[in-house]
């Protein structure tokens, strides 16, 4: 698979999806879907509402649409350290205060 290059996000992905492999839009495929509401009688998954919540990211590279879902895993606590060692680099580089407007 050829390296997919992503916005910097604090959510764990998992492994991109090749879902088509000749593809070509004329709009762009991060826009927002309009999604149909829930159906109360429906039983849906967690991974459902998880993907409602945080919609997956699709990526359109060399005519190929790939998909990338977030995550369901739970996180360890190394993952929780790793992630605010992170957060803290990025709010460094950003030059934010620690109170105040920014």
């Amino acid at each position: 698979m050829a390296q997919i290059t992503l916005n910097e996000s604090l959510v764990k992905y998992e492994t991109a999806i090749l879902v088509s492999s000749s593809f070509s839009s004329n709009k762009s495929p991060a826009k927002s879907k309009v999604l149909p509401p829930l159906d109360k009688g429906a039983s849906t998954r967690t991974e459902d509402y998880l993907n409602r919540i945080l919609p997956p990211q699709e990526i359109v590279e060399n005519k190929q649409l790939w998909v990338r879902y977030v995550s369901p895993t739970p996180a360890t606590s190394a993952d929780v350290t790793n992630l605010r060692i992170l957060l803290d680099k990025k709010l460094e580089v950003l030059g934010a205060r620690d109170s105040g407007i920014c």
